[in-house]
């Protein structure tokens, strides 16, 4: 088989950079591996359940990977990497040659420590599989613990309690989404959670577990006949780290996703990027993820890539969605801008009016024009007047119309 482009990863990314080689007039081989046997599925459903529980969708139907000419390797490993030689032996012990490879690895959910929790099976969320255990495990009326207030903490713990089980967050910091959002967002996202009976134990931690009783530092003790672990990821950067690749929280990469072997990128959950003002980031996001693999999959196909966009992130929690955009920073003015039906965006700008980051929160997708309205004034880099955007009575579109 003649070499081409080799992806390691089937994920959101992975698959976003073969679909963009391709639409970039790449027509070399193109093979995309994936340790998973399913066909390559969004992620985001699977803390987000229906009626049903979580559900399996495809990124791209079964046929567009043959009508693209992609060779989709589903429940494969790669073992190792020869970047001299430039191939990758996989778990068949079968060779393959590249002449690109990208390491679209992902991440893994971080672990406790085997000694935290003796006797217990706390479970943890990656795959589909994960969560058809998680779904199928669990009954209405069961006493579940989660262990981390984040986004998958909290996905779930909405997705559990409308299927009628008790449910209880625990959190170490102070508050709840502290990485991610202002604290008025995550006092809203609480208050929500606490009036669909969901019970959050913010700066606590859960200090043992007997005969399912959880211990916690508060003082507390609550029932946890289901243990579930959501405390962030990891990035699955052995095989980079196997060759040699440097590895900061991800692996390293410049402002092309290039790591410092010439033919060798990586990109999403896995890698560290360059971000302006912030030095090095990695990001756990499945937007980001699909950007990242867009544009690093344009810049192998030798394409100008597209220009990166401030980080977007969304999570749907009950009947409400909450969005944040950009990057916080040190940001000199902080606003409140109010939506309908209690809702609210927070706004963060620079002492110039330039928006550094914003997070809303309310009913339905009610925050997500304005969300969208902002990305586009971070991307331009345009000042706004702190009057206007606090106004509900302005639209943004007429800030972005006017500058």
């Amino acid at each position: 088989m003649m070499a081409g482009i080799v992806i390691i990863g089937a994920g959101y990314c992975g698959v976003s950079a073969a679909h963009a080689a391709r639409e970039a007039g790449y027509y070399g081989p193109i093979t995309v591996i994936g340790n998973d046997p399913e066909w390559p599925y969004e992620r985001p459903p699977l803390s987000k359940w229906d009626a049903q529980g979580p559900q399996l969708q495809p990124i791209f139907s079964q046929d567009w990977y043959a009508g693209s000419h992609i060779d989709l390797r589903r429940g494969t490993q790669v073992k190792a990497i020869d970047p001299a030689a430039q191939n990758v032996t996989l778990s068949s012990g079968e060779t393959l040659a590249f002449t690109k490879l990208l390491l679209a690895t992902g991440a893994t959910p971080r672990r406790l420590h085997p000694q935290a929790l003796p006797g217990a099976q706390p479970r943890y969320l990656r795959t589909y599989a994960d969560a058809h255990t998680l779904a199928q495990g669990i009954s209405a009326g069961d006493d579940v613990l989660i262990l981390g207030g984040g986004f998958i903490g909290l996905e779930l713990a909405a997705s559990l309690v409308a299927r009628k089980a008790f449910v209880h967050v625990v959190e170490a910091q102070d508050r709840i989404l502290a990485r991610a959002v202002p604290p008025e967002i995550s006092q809203m996202v609480l208050d929500l959670h606490t009036e669909h009976g969901v019970m959050i134990h913010t700066g606590t931690v859960l200090e043992k577990l007997e005969q399912k009783v959880a211990f916690l530092s508060s003082g507390q003790s609550v029932r946890a006949e289901h243990v579930i672990v959501g405390i962030g990821s990891v990035p699955n950067d052995d095989l980079a780290a196997a060759i040699g690749l440097t590895t900061d929280n991800g692996i390293v990469v410049d402002a092309q996703f290039l790591t410092q072997y010439p033919n060798i990128y990586a990109a999403g959950d896995c890698c560290s990027v360059p971000v302006e003002g912030h030095g090095r980031a990695r990001f756990e996001s499945w937007q980001v993820a699909g950007d990242q693999g867009r544009r690093v999959g344009q810049v192998m196909a030798r394409a100008a890539p597209d220009p990166a966009p401030p980080p977007w992130f969304w999570s749907d929690l009950f009947d409400h969605s909450l969005q944040v955009v950009g990057l916080p920073s040190k940001a000199t003015q902080k606003i409140q801008r109010p939506l309908p039906q209690g809702g609210m965006i927070a706004i963060e700008t620079r002492a110039d009016g330039q928006i550094t980051s914003a997070a809303g929160f309310a009913l339905g997708n009610a925050a997500g024009r304005d969300i969208k309205i902002i990305q586009k004034l971070i991307e331009a880099g345009i000042a706004a007047d702190p009057v206007a955007l606090a106004d509900p009575e302005t639209p943004l579109k007429a800030i972005l119309r006017h500058r």
